[in-house]
């Protein structure tokens, strides 16, 4: 005697249809460590500078070298301070990152203009340059001060600042069904059951 076979109609999903156990997966940091990495390395850069200014006031005391090496001082500390933060993933490191590259672009940015113009007012700025030439402001600070600045702003950045504030969601586990659970065929239909006829009238 044979039974007729009917696929499965809604039920239990099959084991294993469930994520495996585990944590939410957390934004990429990739972003906010090249900023921070960056910010570090113009940082250093521009600690040079302040080290190279005070070199040049030792022989000439000038308000340009003055204003230069406090530029250079404060550049260098918002810098340093916001890359070590970012790498840590903490927001008041990309506050301060996104400051230090802004004041980068706009302090090469008015050394240019200031230039061009003929003024009688300027400033030293990054005092490694002195002992370079004026043109490599724009190698050597603008070009590297404008991707720190976009990758500090970006979302992803910012999404991976906020992941880190908040704890991992752990998920909870999944057991699975035990074998042969649950059986195959249409539901039980809920009423009294026929009962089969003695093996005697097959």
């Amino acid at each position: 005697m044979t039974f007729q076979q009917y696929p499965p109609q809604g039920g239990y999903p099959p084991p294993g249809a469930y994520p495996p156990p585990g944590t939410a997966r957390r934004p990429s940091g990739a972003t906010g460590m090249i900023a921070g990495i960056f910010a570090i390395l113009g940082g250093l850069w521009f600690l040079a500078g302040v080290a190279f200014h005070v070199i040049e006031l030792v022989d000439f005391t000038v308000d340009f070298l003055v204003i230069g090496a406090v530029l250079d001082f404060v550049t260098a500390a918002l810098l340093l301070s916001g890359g070590i933060l970012l790498l840590l993933g903490k927001g008041a490191g990309r506050i301060l990152t996104v400051i230090g590259a802004g004041i980068a672009l706009v302090c090469v940015a008015l050394a240019f203009v200031f230039r061009a113009t003929g003024s009688f007012f300027f400033f030293s700025y990054s005092g490694v340059l002195l002992h370079f030439g004026f043109g490599w402001l724009l190698i050597l600070v603008l070009i590297p001060a404008i991707p720190t600045l976009v990758l500090a702003l970006i979302p992803p950045t910012g999404r991976w600042i906020a992941a880190k504030k908040q704890p991992a969601t752990a998920m909870p586990p999944n057991f699975g069904y035990p074998p042969g659970y649950p059986p195959a065929g249409p539901p039980p239909v809920p009423g009294p059951q026929q009962q089969a006829p003695p093996p005697g009238q097959w």
